[in-house]
């Protein structure tokens, strides 16, 4: 009586079964993490052109300091930054003794403008 060795067809398809479940899953973390990486990308780049534009308006003259739209390209993609600029004379409840202009920059990339990666306030004094 000869006796054969191996797997059955029932243990090939379970083990293939489980393999892949397996990749599957590997796949979908790798997929999400590249997708985490480029987002984490974007905004660090946002967080740069944001900061830069902010320190490019405090080397401004007072009444210069005003409201904009600007496109830049940075890193082979197309951004927007968007300028608003507020005259405060209160802090909250308590007045202010000097001259002071409220800035918010907000970056967004081209193709979707009305969606911000980054937005920054920033005050500025006449002195």
């Amino acid at each position: 009586m000869s006796r054969q060795s191996g797997f059955t067809l029932l243990e090939v398809m379970i083990a293939i079964t489980i393999f892949a479940m397996l990749a599957t899953t590997v796949s979908q973390v790798a997929s999400v993490t590249v997708d985490n990486q480029i987002h984490l990308e974007k905004k660090m780049l946002a967080t740069w052109i944001a900061e830069n534009k902010i320190i490019e308006m405090r080397t401004l003259e007072w009444d210069k300091v005003k409201k904009g739209k600007e496109d830049i390209k940075m890193s082979d993609r197309e951004w927007i930054i968007t300028t608003t600029v507020k005259e405060k004379k209160k802090f909250g409840v308590l007045p202010i003794p000097l001259d002071l202009k409220e800035i918010t920059v907000s970056v967004a990339l081209k193709e979707m403008s009305d969606a911000p990666l980054q937005s920054f306030i920033s005050y500025i004094a006449n002195d």
